[in-house]
């Protein structure tokens, strides 16, 4: 049954057939449109709906060593705790990597050593130290006549400039009264050094890698090594730092990363290290054996000893790693590359415990 309304209203004309196909046509472009719109979102987003993730370039060292790094770039699993797009760049001298980081091309550097930090942190570069990461693995090889600090007067030692090695083995030789009694050799580059003490043009070298297990094959022998040398107060620290402007705008990101670190670093001298390091040999472009033989004895900084290092407050001009770099500061003032060495506040501004202290304690997410 109608109603009068029902009854009283016009019949609506059939739409032309052109404009009806016109109507199909733009409905089906909409939708395509639509379609392409949200496959690019999601893209970008990787799937999360919570915005483009940002990218996160870190500076890395080569070789036959492996790091937490190559260990969360060779498990996908835990690179994805790490909410930006990762990129890794190889660095072959921490100056060079703390020059890209201040030019905005790395956001963090992993195994970065005393002279550069410092040397950054003298010249009001925003860096900040956020964990450890090692010792040096150096040694002074020696001719096997060579059996006493004392018979290195009138010799020559080869070592890599303005590097951590440079500034441990200046200052063994001063706590040695040797200093200015030693011919100190300047190189570029580990293997150039190497290279010039197995063919006689120098006495000695300090060095480790495959240029020392040259050295060693030679007949030379170690009289004192990096470890001993940081026992005797002249701590050569490699670090894991970050862009201090990175720390104000994502702090989250920042906590993400050291967490995958100290996961890396305990994934890597746990009970499967084996697997974990031969896996990681692709990155690091050595053989699994070989990446495996020279990373299980190599000195890193362990969980347990991060805050031995780095203080137990934050900022604290009082830790074992200020002081460290206090002696390097003086150090670089010596050597012409700082005007002024920092000072110990100056430099605790630049140490931030604060990351791995929250992931030594079980804040990180899984």
């Amino acid at each position: 049954m109608s109603t009068e309304a029902q009854a009283t209203t016009p019949a609506r004309k059939p739409l032309p057939l052109y404009k009806r196909r016109r109507r199909r046509i733009y409905g089906a472009a909409a939708l395509v449109l639509a379609v392409i719109v949200g496959v690019v979102v999601w893209a970008t987003t990787g799937g999360s709906g919570s915005g483009p993730l940002p990218g996160f370039t870190i500076s890395v060292s080569q070789g036959s060593v492996a790091s937490p790094d190559s260990i969360i770039e060779s498990q996908p699993s835990l690179a994805k705790l790490i909410p930006a797009k990762l990129k890794y760049v190889p660095f072959e001298a921490g100056v060079t990597a703390i020059a890209e980081m201040k030019s905005g091309a790395v956001q963090a550097i992993s195994g970065v050593g005393n002279p550069p930090v410092t040397e950054a942190i003298g010249s009001g570069t925003g860096v900040t130290v956020v964990m450890g990461w090692g010792f040096d693995d150096d040694q002074l090889l020696v001719p096997a006549s060579v059996t006493s600090p004392a018979q290195l007067a009138g010799k020559s030692v080869g070592v890599l400039v303005g590097s951590s090695e440079d500034y441990e083995l200046l200052g063994y030789l001063a706590l040695q009264h040797l200093t200015g009694k030693v011919k100190v050799v300047p190189f570029s580059d580990e293997n150039a050094a190497g290279a010039a003490a197995l063919s006689g043009a120098i006495d000695a070298a300090y060095l480790y890698g495959s240029p020392a297990t040259k050295l060693l094959a030679k007949g030379d022998h170690s009289l004192v090594n990096a470890q001993q040398i940081a026992k005797l107060g002249v701590p050569g620290l490699d670090v894991i730092a970050v862009s201090s402007s990175l720390i104000k705008t994502n702090p989250t990101l920042v906590q993400s990363y050291v967490c995958a670190e100290l996961q890396g670093s305990r994934d890597m001298t746990g009970p499967q290290a084996a697997k974990y390091l031969a896996a990681s040999s692709a990155v690091q472009g050595v053989p699994g054996d070989q990446i495996v033989a020279a990373t299980k004895d190599y000195p890193f900084i362990r969980p347990q000893d991060q805050l031995y290092w780095l203080g137990s407050s934050l900022h604290d001009p009082s830790s074992r790693i200020v002081q460290a770099y206090v002696q390097t500061g003086q150090f670089l003032v010596g050597q012409g590359r700082l005007t002024a060495a920092p000072t110990a506040a100056q430099i605790a501004s630049h140490i931030d415990n604060t990351f791995i202290k929250k992931a030594l304690a079980g804040g990180c997410s899984s």
